[in-house]
């Protein structure tokens, strides 16, 4: 099971104009845009020899948007999202995300960012598979020190929004695909945040669940409000999109 670090934010503040620094977080005051990336840079080296994946990337996600990142298999659509995400690094450029400034934390502080301020579904779902379902829509509650008895409430109450009212104690062997989609949806969703990371959410679903799944999320983000970076090579899926985006040759061009 993955372990995650929780840093408790120091209670000092400091405000330069647009700025804030809480603790040792670098924020830029600017509610509207939840992600704002100029000029980014990405290269993997293989046998020392550099392999551009995105350059001089520009993208923005505003509030309540659903965005899509679309392109073919190897593109970069994943390394983007994993950059955003503050799982991987970048060579240049600037990424804010939920007010951070990315290039400017550290280690420690990224696993903060992860738990506190972006949430992911993921195309395998990633669930524990030791865990029932209210158990793994829990946990991020849990690592963020919420009481467990409100922990669990709430996991059920999400469980409930998403049609598994009566799947709570089932552990994921016992689940479907498309109610493990599920679960792995209430879990990005229990606690409220504003940015969700999906890559390819329902690569792993026939048509029909997939579809189903989408629908569910679309009414869910009309009522909760958060925003949503799709990744994926489904244009069907991306069609659902507010603003559609294909990543071409490294660089995100509007469709």
């Amino acid at each position: 099971m993955v372990i995650f670090l929780i840093l408790f934010l120091c209670q000092a503040r400091v405000n330069i104009n647009r700025f804030t620094i809480i603790g040792s977080f670098f924020y830029i005051q600017d509610c509207m845009t939840l992600v704002n990336i100029e000029n980014l840079n990405k290269s993997y080296f293989i046998q020392d020899k550099g392999v551009s994946i995105l350059s001089d990337l520009n993208f923005k996600v505003e509030e309540s948007e659903i965005v899509s990142v679309e392109g073919a298999s190897g593109v970069g659509k994943s390394t983007l999202l994993n950059i955003i995400g503050a799982m991987d690094h970048f060579d240049t450029g600037t990424v804010q995300v939920c007010g951070v400034d990315l290039g400017k934390i550290s280690e420690v502080e990224k696993e903060k960012f992860r738990a506190t301020k972006i949430s992911f579904i993921f195309q395998h779902h990633l669930l524990l598979p030791d865990f029932s379902a209210i158990e793994n829509v829990s946990i991020p509650l849990l690592i963020n020190k919420v009481n467990p008895n409100k922990a669990k409430q709430k996991a059920k109450d999400m469980l409930e929004r998403v049609g598994l009212g009566e799947r709570l104690d089932n552990f994921p062997s016992q689940l479907s695909g498309g109610e493990s989609a599920r679960v792995g949806v209430a879990r990005a969703l229990v606690t409220g945040k504003q940015l969700i990371l999906a890559d390819e959410p329902t690569g792993n679903l026939d048509k029909t669940t997939s579809k189903s799944l989408m629908n569910m999320v679309l009414a869910l983000q009309k009522e909760l409000k958060f925003s949503m970076i799709i990744v994926t090579h489904d244009t069907e899926l991306a069609s659902l999109s507010t603003r559609r985006n294909k990543l071409i040759s490294g660089v995100l061009k509007p469709i």
